[in-house]
Protein backbone atom coordinates (compact mmCIF):
# COMPACT_ATOMS: atom_id res chain seq x y z
CA UNK A 1 0.00 0.00 0.00
CA UNK A 2 0.81 3.52 -0.89
CA UNK A 3 0.81 6.19 1.77
CA UNK A 4 0.00 9.94 0.59
CA UNK A 5 -0.68 13.04 2.51
CA UNK A 6 -3.41 15.40 1.71
CA UNK A 7 -2.34 19.32 1.41
CA UNK A 8 -4.20 19.24 4.75
CA UNK A 9 -2.08 16.97 6.57
CA UNK A 10 0.73 17.92 5.23
CA UNK A 11 0.01 21.65 6.41
CA UNK A 12 -1.28 19.97 9.85
CA UNK A 13 1.93 18.60 10.48
CA UNK A 14 3.76 21.89 9.58
CA UNK A 15 1.99 23.48 12.07
CA UNK A 16 2.30 20.56 14.64
CA UNK A 17 6.45 20.89 14.52
CA UNK A 18 6.14 24.82 13.80
CA UNK A 19 4.55 24.97 17.39
CA UNK A 20 6.58 22.17 18.90
CA UNK A 21 9.63 24.13 17.92
CA UNK A 22 8.41 27.61 19.67
CA UNK A 23 7.18 25.94 22.55
CA UNK A 24 9.59 22.84 23.28
CA UNK A 25 13.13 23.65 21.07
CA UNK A 26 14.99 21.97 18.48
CA UNK A 27 15.86 18.95 19.73
CA UNK A 28 11.87 18.00 21.01
CA UNK A 29 10.64 19.01 17.30
CA UNK A 30 13.37 16.31 15.56
CA UNK A 31 11.91 13.98 18.38
CA UNK A 32 8.47 14.46 17.83
CA UNK A 33 9.05 14.69 13.48
CA UNK A 34 10.71 11.59 13.92
CA UNK A 35 7.13 10.38 16.48
CA UNK A 36 5.21 11.34 13.19
CA UNK A 37 6.93 9.49 10.51
CA UNK A 38 7.49 6.27 12.69
CA UNK A 39 3.08 6.78 13.15
CA UNK A 40 2.98 7.36 9.73
CA UNK A 41 5.12 4.30 8.39
CA UNK A 42 3.32 1.83 11.17
CA UNK A 43 -0.59 2.83 9.64
CA UNK A 44 1.26 2.25 6.30
CA UNK A 45 2.43 -1.07 6.97
CA UNK A 46 -1.26 -2.44 8.79
CA UNK A 47 -3.83 0.20 8.49
CA UNK A 48 -5.82 -2.80 10.18
CA UNK A 49 -3.58 -2.60 13.46
CA UNK A 50 -5.88 -2.87 16.72
CA UNK A 51 -4.58 0.31 17.73
CA UNK A 52 -6.26 1.89 14.80
CA UNK A 53 -9.53 2.59 15.27
CA UNK A 54 -13.18 3.80 13.52
CA UNK A 55 -15.36 6.45 14.64
CA UNK A 56 -19.04 5.95 14.31
CA UNK A 57 -19.32 10.20 14.34
CA UNK A 58 -17.09 10.56 11.24
CA UNK A 59 -17.54 9.58 7.78
CA UNK A 60 -17.72 6.25 7.05
CA UNK A 61 -13.61 4.85 6.73
CA UNK A 62 -12.36 7.37 8.47
CA UNK A 63 -10.09 5.67 11.20
CA UNK A 64 -7.11 7.33 13.42
CA UNK A 65 -4.37 6.13 15.44
CA UNK A 66 -3.12 8.01 18.49
CA UNK A 67 0.73 8.87 18.45
CA UNK A 68 0.84 7.44 21.56
CA UNK A 69 1.07 3.63 20.15
CA UNK A 70 4.15 4.85 18.15
CA UNK A 71 6.22 4.13 21.25
CA UNK A 72 3.58 1.96 23.27
CA UNK A 73 3.25 4.98 26.37
CA UNK A 74 0.48 7.35 27.50
CA UNK A 75 1.35 10.61 27.35
CA UNK A 76 4.18 10.53 24.91
CA UNK A 77 2.15 12.26 22.23
CA UNK A 78 -0.67 14.51 21.75
CA UNK A 79 -2.10 14.20 18.24
CA UNK A 80 -3.74 11.38 16.56
CA UNK A 81 -3.41 10.62 12.73
CA UNK A 82 -6.56 10.38 10.39
CA UNK A 83 -6.61 8.27 7.41
CA UNK A 84 -8.96 6.43 4.96
CA UNK A 85 -7.96 3.70 2.74
CA UNK A 86 -8.73 4.82 -1.19
CA UNK A 87 -8.84 3.13 -4.52
CA UNK A 88 -6.37 4.50 -6.79
CA UNK A 89 -7.26 5.07 -10.39
CA UNK A 90 -4.32 2.15 -11.18
CA UNK A 91 -6.05 -0.50 -8.90
CA UNK A 92 -4.06 -0.13 -5.80
CA UNK A 93 -4.95 0.75 -2.28
CA UNK A 94 -3.50 4.17 -1.37
CA UNK A 95 -3.53 4.95 2.68
CA UNK A 96 -4.62 8.48 2.23
CA UNK A 97 -3.88 11.16 5.87
CA UNK A 98 -6.81 13.51 5.50
CA UNK A 99 -5.43 15.64 8.83
CA UNK A 100 -3.35 15.29 12.17
CA UNK A 101 -4.79 16.89 14.96
CA UNK A 102 -4.19 17.73 18.47
CA UNK A 103 -6.41 15.12 20.61
CA UNK A 104 -8.25 17.86 22.10
CA UNK A 105 -9.80 18.86 18.76
CA UNK A 106 -13.11 18.26 16.96
CA UNK A 107 -12.44 15.99 14.11
CA UNK A 108 -15.52 16.57 12.72
CA UNK A 109 -15.08 20.76 12.36
CA UNK A 110 -11.41 19.78 11.31
CA UNK A 111 -11.27 17.25 8.69
CA UNK A 112 -13.50 18.07 5.91
CA UNK A 113 -10.79 20.25 3.57
CA UNK A 114 -8.63 17.03 4.22
CA UNK A 115 -11.07 14.80 2.82
CA UNK A 116 -12.38 16.88 -0.23
CA UNK A 117 -8.56 16.80 -0.60
CA UNK A 118 -8.55 13.22 -1.02
CA UNK A 119 -11.41 13.50 -3.55
CA UNK A 120 -9.51 15.70 -5.69
CA UNK A 121 -5.87 13.99 -5.67
CA UNK A 122 -7.79 10.86 -6.66
CA UNK A 123 -9.11 12.08 -10.10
Amino acid sequence: MRLRLTRKADADIANILRTTKALFGRNQVLVYARLIDDGLTMIAADPSRPSCRSHDDLPAGIRSMHLDHVRGRSGSAAHLIFFIEQRAPDGATDIVVVGVLHEKMIPRRHLAKGLRDAAEQIR
